[in-house]
């Protein structure tokens, strides 16, 4: 199927069609391709702020950590997970939610092609910051990136076999819609111990929590198949990736000044990286009409 194929517009859920640079629908909606390749479908009306998600600082943060290689074990489970679940035949759609710098689809990629099958996989990465789809677009061209909410993903009815959720906010409603019947979500959520080193300098007092409630999934038609924790050190981080680390979560902003001035007092720390990957797959519930809810 062709790129943007299976794309919505965001306004009334009508399909996208590719004109000469730019993607329209048949109301007279249209939304211009950037230069980098991405495409932006977040209209203003949809924004809380005027500047959503990630800042570019905090994008370029990531990015430095991710290439770094410290999460490499996170991408090389989700990539091996992923191609567990994918369709036996025929082509397939795989949305990440949540893409962030385009890290983990890159590496998802670069798995498809090692199999040898890139060309039956549909890539695509919705992210509600642009500086982040925009480093995403700078790093691969091979998948779709688009500027969009997990809260109304601009994909029509049914048409993603696999959806990706990682450290990022799932809106189970709206991933039920795109969902086909019997489609999976793979989630990777932050495990009880995870930077548990990190957040002890950081806090007077550390919360070992689960990861988060499958409720509102359970609500949404889905069921749990399967769960699988994930836990390794990271090594000594730098003072530099341990500032990018800081920078990359919601801690930078959590924290009290007491806590940032411990860890910068460390040159070097070894942390725990405890992640939980949990496979849903949508038994009942999807919503069957086409409009964006």
């Amino acid at each position: 199927m062709p790129r943007f194929a299976r794309l919505a517009c965001p306004l009334d859920g009508e399909p996208l069609t590719l004109g000469e640079r730019s993607l329209s629908c048949a109301n007279g909606h249209s939304f211009d391709l950037a230069r980098q390749g991405y495409v932006h479908l977040l209209p203003v009306q949809q924004k809380k702020s005027r500047a959503p998600g990630d800042s570019m600082a905090m994008v370029a943060a990531r990015q430095r950590f991710l290439d770094a290689g410290h999460y490499a074990a996170i991408a090389a489970m989700l990539t091996d997970r992923m191609l567990a679940v994918m369709p036996d035949q025929g082509p397939a759609t795989v949305l990440d939610a949540g893409c962030g710098e385009g890290y983990y689809l890159d590496r998802v990629h670069a798995a498809l092609l090692a199999q040898g099958c890139q060309a039956d996989v549909d890539l695509i990465g919705i992210d509600i910051a642009k500086p982040a789809v925009l480093a995403a677009a700078r790093r691969s061209r091979a998948p779709t990136w688009v500027v969009a909410s997990n809260a109304r993903p601009p994909m029509l009815p049914g048409t993603v076999d696999l959806l990706l959720c990682l450290f990022g906010f799932p809106n189970y409603p709206a991933f039920a819609r795109v969902l086909r019947a019997g489609g999976r979500i793979l989630l990777v959520d932050p495990g009880p111990d995870h930077l548990i080193e990190l957040r002890e300098l950081l806090y007077p007092q550390v919360r070992r929590s689960p990861p988060p409630s499958l409720q509102a999934a359970e609500q949404a038609g889905f069921e749990l198949e399967d769960a699988q924790p994930l836990s390794f050190r990271t090594g000594a981080l730098s003072r530099a990736a341990l500032d990018d680390l800081l920078l990359m979560t919601p801690h930078l902003y959590r924290a009290s000044a007491a806590g940032k001035t411990a860890v910068r007092t460390v040159d070097t720390l070894d942390l725990t990286v405890d992640v939980i990957f949990r496979q849903l797959r949508l038994s009942k519930g999807r919503l069957q009409n086409s409009a964006l809810p």
